[in-house]
């Protein structure tokens, strides 16, 4: 990456205090999240093993947001998003306290009980933070903050799995239960610090609470935009063949024959993936909507490829190196929509059309883990792996060929350059305008 490419992202975090805040509680949080992750994997895996125990887990942990859609998204379009953030990040850092009390095979119910507390309460954070992203950050930067905060993500992934992997093989399972806790107190103590508004005055001064009409009114608006709705497929296609996570686990134990320091190779090449390809994505894009749209196709071809080709691993090496590629392309898709959709949408419903975005996620995840983890109970786990790859192959082919055709039904001016600032911003108004 050239000097200058980096500038943008030292610059961002140099001269914009509050999103520095942000991005800071993030690493934080972020951490403590993989250091749990894989201290529940190990758990349920070790004191029952089975695969599908411990997907779900995974599916605790993901599927439940889906059901709140309509309020989660609601809520962070009308109250302060702010506020939501510190509270729910509060009550999550007590929620994985809770994991402490977990020690024997018979109380794994409780990984699931406190994983989807702590999803459901993540379901009304996640969407107030994207939504109010562009409230931090200029129109110009926007692609810039998703790709260095997908970065983080990986980079955050990578070293809390590897080092969670390793505090835990030395320090017990406990230890990275009370290091999650702690880190979402530290997340909601930067964001508290913030003060910048997160919500234009229009959209947290909207009265009354219909979470049901709110949904419909945000539903109908991505049917009426189809760069909108595609873009809303993008996660949800990474969900269908989602329990590509899964694999990480059981390949480690059984294919491998390692432990949980495997799981923490794994999980860490999966990270340094989610951290290589949101930079190069931004580079070569460069704001571009129609090059964002090719560069997503390229990125479930990426994955697929790579997930086939992970079933065929002789070793946990070769392993580490196709999760790599594979989650380059995840991570630029992620980034690439995520900053699209942030573009795309005026701030008035933003909050809802992620909440769509996430929830639609979880579901195909949820769903998508469930299938994985009954089938590799049963079946060759390269078989399994093979198949999701090509899952993902599938899934690229239809979104391209969706999107080709609904370029057709485009207007010119949203189809292969840079959409203009001046645009975006009428094309905001007018549709705000039309909500109220």
């Amino acid at each position: 990456m050239s000097i200058l490419a980096e500038n943008k992202y030292v610059a961002l975090l140099r001269d914009n205090p509050d999103y520095r805040k942000l991005y800071s509680g993030q690493i934080v949080s972020l951490l403590g999240d993989w250091f749990e992750y894989i201290a529940v994997q190990t758990l349920v895996f070790e004191l029952t093993q089975s695969a599908l125990a411990a997907g779900l887990a995974i599916i605790a942990s993901t599927l439940p947001s889906f059901f709140l859609i309509p309020l989660a998204g609601s809520m962070a379009d009308r109250f302060d998003r702010r506020k939501i953030m510190i509270v729910t990040d509060l009550l999550r850092a007590m929620t994985a306290l809770s994991l402490l009390l977990v020690q024997t095979a018979d109380q794994i119910w409780m990984v699931y009980v406190f994983q989807t507390l702590s999803v459901l309460f993540a379901s009304f954070f996640n969407p107030a933070q994207s939504a109010a992203i562009p409230n931090l950050v200029k129109r110009e930067e926007l692609l810039t903050a998703n790709a260095l905060s997908s970065a983080t993500w990986g980079t955050m992934l990578a070293v809390g799995s590897f080092v969670g992997g390793v505090t835990i093989a030395a320090l017990g399972r406990d230890a990275a239960f009370v290091l999650n806790s702690l880190s979402f107190l530290v997340s909601a103590f930067f964001i508290w610090r913030i003060k910048r508004s997160f919500s234009q005055q229009r959209a947290v001064t909207h009265k009354g609470l219909n979470p049901f009409s709110d949904f419909a009114e945000g539903f109908k608006y991505a049917m009426q935009q189809p760069q909108i709705f595609w873009l809303l497929l993008v996660k949800t296609g990474a969900g269908i063949a989602g329990g590509v996570i899964l694999l990480l686990t059981v390949f480690s134990f059984e294919v491998f024959g390692t432990d949980a320091g495997g799981v923490g190779l794994l999980q860490a090449a999966r990270g340094l993936g989610i951290l290589v390809g949101p930079f190069i994505i931004a580079r070569l894009v460069r704001g571009r909507i129609g090059r964002a749209q090719r560069f997503i196709s390229v990125g479930f071809l990426l994955i697929g490829v790579s997930y086939v080709l992970f079933g065929l691993a002789p070793t946990i090496l070769f392993g580490m190196v196709f999760v790599f590629f594979a989650h380059g392309g995840w991570g630029s898709n992620w980034t690439l929509s995520a900053a699209l959709l942030q573009r795309l949408t005026p701030d008035n419903i933003r909050g809802r059309i992620f909440s769509m975005d996430l929830g639609m996620l979880t579901l195909t995840l949820a769903f998508s883990t469930f299938v994985t983890g009954a089938a590799m109970d049963k079946f060759n786990p390269h078989l399994v792996a093979i198949a999701l790859g090509a899952t993902f192959l599938a899934f690229g082919a239809i979104w391209t060929l969706g999107v080709m055709l609904s370029q057709r039904r485009v207007p010119q001016k949203w189809q292969d350059g840079l959409m203009s600032d001046e645009r975006l911003q009428e094309h905001a108004e007018a549709v705000a305008s039309a909500a109220e």
